[in-house]
């Protein structure tokens, strides 16, 4: 029974990839700089609101990694025993889809789980994180709960989620979907894309921006240590951000030329 589910499963496994460099460069950056890239220069808002590292091991930390998705759906509106017998009746979990994803991940990826934002309900726990960090999986997001921290927290397993529950997803919520377009704090996620997560949030990376956005990051850092230079240098704070001040900028920029020398 087991191998047919994985082969039911097996054929969403194969996901559309970025580069593998591209992932590594960007494991260079972090969340503020990466969103700073798509919603000046592509106008795209990627932070998904709510969610929050939830262990003090996470901090200083900055997790990168290629989305894996789950969908998952509220059962709250379906009477408990009707919910029951339709599990009983075909066998299936109400987590098949979470475990598939941890199945099929590769090394360094990111699970990520749309559990509807029910803040209130655990929609991950101790059991999945050890299969997942036994399967390399970098961290997991969930727009949901989490339970079983003090167990997560001893396995050091990174986790971002909405909100911290006892209350497990088995009587409301069911996963439907494995590697589908998900919505995790008003942001669409799909398979393939680039999550970056540390202390200050999580966002997503489209992995058909992801080349450019690392590129631009590139020289946004560039302009970062140049007002970091200006900020020492100042004698006032409106001296200090060149970026917006052409002639500063090529002064600071001539210097650092005349320094490398």
């Amino acid at each position: 029974m087991a191998e047919e589910f994985i082969e039911e499963f097996r054929k969403y496994a194969k996901i559309e990839r970025p580069p593998k460099d591209v992932v590594e460069g960007f494991k260079k950056l972090d969340s503020s700089i990466v969103h700073d890239v798509l919603c000046i220069k592509f106008g795209m808002d990627t932070y998904m609101a709510g969610l929050r590292p939830i262990f003090d091991f996470m901090k200083g930390k900055v997790y990168v990694g290629t989305a894996i998705t789950v969908k998952e759906v509220s059962t709250t509106h379906e009477p408990m025993e009707v919910v029951q017998k339709r599990f009983q009746e075909t066998g299936r979990s109400r987590i098949d889809h979470a475990l598939a994803a941890i199945d099929f991940a590769e090394p360094g990826d990111i699970i990520v789980i749309d559990g509807e934002g029910m803040e209130d309900v655990a929609i991950w726990g101790e059991n999945m994180a050890m299969l997942a960090k036994r399967n390399g999986v970098c961290a997991v997001v969930l727009y949901g709960g989490v339970r079983d921290v003090a167990k997560i927290r001893e396995l050091e397993f990174p986790v971002f989620a909405k909100g911290v529950s006892p209350r497990g997803s088995g009587y409301f919520l069911e996963s439907i979907g494995f590697n589908v377009p998900v919505t995790c704090g008003g942001v669409q996620v799909r398979p393939g894309d680039i999550i970056v997560g540390d202390e200050d949030g999580v966002v997503s990376a489209p992995k058909e921006y992801a080349s450019k956005v690392l590129e631009i990051a590139q020289e946004i850092l560039e302009k970062e240590r140049i007002t970091k230079e200006a900020i020492k240098q100042a004698r006032y704070a409106l001296e200090s951000y060149p970026s917006g001040r052409p002639k500063i900028l090529e002064e600071l920029k001539k210097k650092r030329r005349e320094e490398s020398r």
